[in-house]
Formats: structure tokens, sequence, C-alpha cells
């Protein structure tokens, strides 16, 4: 693997702004009513007026990535696997909206993608069977789903970086902190990590900083005055064109500000933005090229067993006959 630097989630993935990454919802936005208005008589600014609203949509998809977590978490899936389900479903909600496509379908995918992409590989069929759905539906999604990825899939998350600053603490970085205090503050980096998982941080910021965010506000709630220091402190001691000082501060400041808004939303709510959504897409939508796809792979299993029990008939009677 390539590293962050030079690596597509840099050059495609890092915003300057949340005002940025906005802009980019918007455009996905504009698409799917062009792409639905193509298919319909009603005009754009109906479908406008019906659609979700910009935060609704926003509320939805980061419910649909806290359930990542909670999938990947039921399933014993490596923290590289759920970070990577998660990231890789925010940018495909960020550049293909959330009306054209079920969201549940593409959170599943994202899953599933994510385990081949991390090398933790499980079958759909074994996936789908934990978590109810049908695999069909999955895999005629995933070609929609990679290719509105543009098939970058490449993603580094804040774990390693998080261990890396608790390896120099440990090598003498911040000779204040007990061994006690580092294991309780990487499992609150660690919560911390996913909740900012839930917001735009991971669009705007890249994985060190993000970690370093982490570490700080978890040594602030573990009392370890010492390691919070060494983070505000640590851009000092690079040879780089890192952030230090009151810069790296300011940015740390900024990321922590997302920290509250990391939480799964009410599921009432989220039940009646999914009810809202589905009556425009009942209205708006034509049935997607997925949807199509997989509804002809269940009726093709369904040809198949259907084939298979009547060969098996077939073999059972010659067998009675001798």
């Amino acid at each position: 693997m390539c590293d962050y630097a030079s690596s597509t989630q840099r050059e495609h993935w890092l915003h300057e702004s949340v005002a940025q990454v906005d802009a980019r919802r918007a455009r996905a936005r504009v698409e799917t009513f062009e792409r639905a208005k193509a298919s319909s008589e009603s005009s754009t600014s109906a479908m406008e007026t019906e659609a979700l609203t910009p935060e609704e949509e926003r509320t939805i998809v980061r419910y649909h990535e806290a359930k990542i977590q909670s999938v990947c978490g039921a399933f014993a899936l490596p923290r590289k696997v759920k970070n990577t389900a998660v990231m890789l479903f925010k940018r495909f909600a960020v550049d293909c909206g959330t009306h054209a496509q079920s969201l549940k379908i593409m959170m599943l995918t994202s899953v599933y993608v994510a385990c081949k992409v991390e090398e933790s590989y499980i079958s759909a069929e074994e996936f789908c069977k934990g978590v109810r759905e049908d695999p069909s539906r999955v895999l005629a999604a995933e070609v929609t789903f990679l290719s509105g990825l543009k098939f970058r899939l490449v993603c580094y998350g804040a774990t390693r970086p998080l261990d890396g600053f608790l390896m120099d603490v440990e090598d003498g970085g911040c000779k204040g902190a007990t061994s006690k205090q580092l294991i309780e503050c990487r499992k609150k980096a660690l919560d911390i990590v996913d909740r900012l998982m839930l917001t735009d941080a991971p669009l705007i910021r890249p994985p060190g900083q993000i970690a370093l965010c982490a570490l700080r506000r978890a040594a602030r709630e573990c009392g370890a005055s010492e390691l919070e220091k060494y983070c505000e402190d640590v851009g000092a001691r690079g040879t780089t064109k890192a952030p230090r000082g009151a810069k790296l501060k300011e940015i740390l400041d900024d990321i922590e500000s997302h920290v509250d808004e990391g939480v799964e939303p009410d599921a009432a709510v989220v039940k009646e933005i999914d009810k809202k959504l589905k009556l425009w897409r009942a209205k708006y939508l034509a049935k997607t090229p997925a949807a199509d796809d997989a509804g002809d792979a269940q009726k093709a299993a369904k040809r198949r067993k259907s084939e298979q029990s009547r060969q098996d008939m077939i073999a059972a009677e010659e067998d009675a006959l001798g």
C-alpha cells in the first residue's frame, strides 16, 4: 500500500473545509434531481420541495454509519475494516447522494467491500445470513457502489497513528504518563475516534491529526495532564512542515468541536426521514439498475432451484424404477 501522502485519499478526499464537502454534496443532489427529471414528468422544483433537506440527508447517513459500526462489532471484524467501511460509505453518500439508492443495501455493501479491501474476506452468503438480507442484493449493488467511489478504495484510519503516538510516549516522549493511564487513554481515544468517524472530520483532516485530537481529549478526561501537553507540543519535534504550536492547537480544537456531533441519531427521527425518502423514491425515481439486477438475480436463483428440484425428482423416479 502507498503511503498517505501519495494516496488517493489525500488527493481526492481531503477537503479544505466542511463548506467544500457540502458543495460536493450539493452537486450530487442536483445530479440526482436531473436524472430523476429525465424519467419523470415532474418539475425539478417539485422534486426539491418533497426531497430530504440537506440536514435530513446528513442525519440518515450518520445513522447508517453508526449501524456499520454496530454490524462490524457484531461480526467481531477488525477495527480497520470498521473504519474503512464507514469511510467508503461516507464517500459514496457525498458523491452519489441519498436519494437514488437503498442506503441499507449500500451500508451492507460497504462492509462487504471493506472486508475485501482489508483482507478480512467473508462471503456474501455468510455475511448476509448474519444480517438477514438477501446476498443477491448486496452482490448486485457492489458494482454500483464501486463505480460511485470511482474504484478508489484505499482508506487510512486514525488507529495506526494513535498507536504510533502511544509508542512514542512509552519510548520516553512523555515521561509523566503511567502505563495504567496509557491503557485507559487508548481505550477512550478509540471511542472518540469512532465518534469522529460519524462526522465530517475524516473528510477535512488527515488521520494523524484526528488521532492526536482523540488522544488529547482522552488524556484530559483521564486527568493525564502531561500527556495532554505532549499532544500539543509533539508538532515541535517534527522535521517536516507539519503544523505546530498555536497552529496545531487550533487544528486540534477544531477537530474536537466535531466530537459531540458523533452520536447515533434517534431511531424515531430516522424512521420519519426514511418514510419521507421512500415516498420521494416511489413518486420520482425509476427503478434503479441495482434493484433490477437484484430482482433478476433473485428470479434466476429461483429458476435454478426449481430446475434442480425437477432434476432431483426425475432422478428419484428413475431410482425407484430400477
